[in-house]
């Protein structure tokens, strides 16, 4: 009888059930975990931005003229010593990484297998594919996992508060 009854009436808290609430103006659950109730102090945090969870800040810095050749692709502090990021501009795929010593950028894709080098674990200078593990040294461009591969790196200046990438 329960499976007729979902069937026909639908889920208790469904889509059908939640039309039938708005149309005959039924009573607004607050009771303790309803999604109406407020949260409580047991509760676990609200997820984070993926921007706060880097430390980033929003926007690049305005007003900022970057070098011939260079792009402004994000603020200087909003990267933290060790992160590393994701950034598309002008129509490419890199990553920028802090390495604690200065910023780096490279092409976003492995020259391994295409993993997501922004996605990879940056341990000093030495960032690892997530696909495969493959290393690469950021500041020198070379694999470590293999010699005869190397990384396209990118130029990068810092110039005040933005971090500029020569693409």
């Amino acid at each position: 009888m329960g499976i007729l009854r979902t069937l026909l009436v639908g889920r208790e808290n469904g889509l059908r059930a939640g039309i039938r609430r708005r149309l005959f103006k039924g009573p607004v659950d607050t009771s303790p975990g309803s999604s109406y109730s407020a949260p409580r102090d047991d509760d676990p945090p609200a997820p984070r931005p993926a921007e706060a969870s880097l430390g980033l800040k929003p926007e690049p810095p305005r007003g900022v003229t970057p070098p011939d050749g260079y792009e402004v692709v994000l603020h200087r502090e909003a990267l933290k010593p060790g992160k590393i990021t994701e950034i598309i501009i002008g129509g490419t795929a890199i990553a920028v990484a802090n390495t604690g010593d200065g910023f780096h950028a490279c092409t976003n894709t492995c020259p391994h297998a295409g993993g997501p080098l922004g996605e990879g674990e940056l341990v000093g200078n030495v960032l690892t594919c997530p696909y495969h593990g493959w290393s690469f040294d950021l500041a020198e461009g070379t694999c470590l996992t293999n010699g005869d591969v190397e990384l396209l790196t990118y130029d990068v200046k810092v110039v005040g508060d933005a971090v500029c990438v020569k693409l």
